[in-house]
């Protein structure tokens, strides 16, 4: 008994200070100093109709929304503080959520979306509470320094270094002297060899040719002597 007049003097409590509220949900959003951040609120419009809305800060009062910053009547803001607040939703399909522009450390708080559905005990209420963080500082990266390299061949290439943007892949393709010194001499046996290969087959040709002129010869003497 004691347990059932505690429950409804509390939802009496809740009436008398807050109004008419049967769907309150709350979430933590965090935004950057100087950067923009958008407060998420949405209603069904295929259920409840266009219907009138507000944003506020702190706490939704019995009445209305506390130190209000937008209105709407369902189909477009009515009022605003300040371009500051804007509402860059479908505010005819139900999304109302709010954008703070140029965020600051007195931004951070409670804000209270208040949408009014036709009924007893049916307006529903959306908390959000921003959370103000320092905006992150930019990533320096170090210049990149080129390098020349000479073989012993007299070649010259270029490599960089201090640069660890550059990725794992791109680092291992990056050419040493010494592979690059073997590549070199790869390059100069290659003249060499294919001028032997080449010789070679004029050497065989020749003799192929020499072998069959010979043969040619004997044969067609034994048929005049015979």
């Amino acid at each position: 008994m004691m347990f059932t007049i505690g429950v409804v003097a509390r939802l009496i409590a809740q009436i008398v200070l807050l109004g008419p509220v049967t769907f309150v949900r709350g979430s933590e959003v965090r935004g950057f100093l100087g950067q923009s951040i958008t407060l998420p609120c949405s209603y069904s419009v295929r259920v409840n109709g266009e219907t009138k809305m507000c944003w506020g800060r702190g706490w939704c009062t019995r009445t209305y929304c506390s130190e209000t910053l937008v209105t709407t009547n369902g189909k477009a803001v009515t009022s605003t503080i300040s371009p500051k607040y804007h509402l860059d939703g479908k505010i005819e399909e139900g999304d109302v959520s709010l954008t703070v522009d140029n965020l600051g450390e007195e931004d951070g708080g409670r804000y209270c979306c208040r949408v009014q559905i036709r009924g007893l005990f049916n307006d529903q209420i959306d908390y959000s509470d921003l959370l103000i963080l320092e905006a992150p500082s930019p990533v320096m990266t170090p210049p990149i320094t080129d390098v020349t390299h000479t073989t012993e061949h007299g070649n010259k290439f270029s490599s960089s270094t201090n640069s660890p943007s550059i990725s794992p892949t791109k680092q291992n393709s990056t050419q040493t002297p010494h592979s690059t010194a073997l590549e070199e001499l790869a390059r100069s046996l290659v003249g060499p060899v294919l001028l032997a290969f080449r010789a070679s087959v004029l050497i065989c040709f020749i003799v192929i040719t020499v072998f069959l002129c010979k043969w040619k010869c004997k044969y067609s003497t034994k048929e005049l002597l015979s």
